[in-house]
């Protein structure tokens, strides 16, 4: 992250972290961060939105909410981790590590994806 700066996959990059380690869920501002970060990963990974619009996105889910659901992730933590950003050696080498990463760890989440769809377009909408 700082060989490259904080260019987009920066954002990739600090969802899929954060989503990958949530917390057990009794603290509210462990539910609204996990919360959040998927709404990041799924606004940049299905809906191909950039980064300044995913950040966008989240201010209006958190505006919206004033709690947050506990999230069930049934499938463990993915099959990447940080650890798979440490040999990046370009920068194209970097973003494609970082998508991977964070489609990894978005499929993690599969049982959540229609919560988070939801809470997505309602921020789209205006909901």
């Amino acid at each position: 992250m700082q060989r490259f700066g904080f260019q987009a996959p920066h954002g990739l990059v600090v969802d899929a972290y954060m989503a990958q380690h949530p917390g057990d869920g009794h603290d509210r501002r462990d539910r609204q961060s996990v919360f959040v970060h998927l709404i990041g990963l799924c606004a940049a990974l299905d809906g191909h939105a950039s980064q300044t619009h995913v950040r966008d996105l989240i201010r209006r889910v958190v505006q919206k909410h004033s709690d947050f659901p506990i999230l069930s992730r049934g499938q463990g933590p993915g099959r990447l981790t940080v650890l798979h950003m440490v040999g990046a050696t370009a920068f194209p080498d970097y973003e494609h590590r970082a998508l991977e990463w964070a489609a990894a760890v978005w499929q993690s989440w599969s049982d959540e994806h229609e919560r988070i769809r939801v809470a997505l377009h309602g921020a789209r909408d205006g909901r």
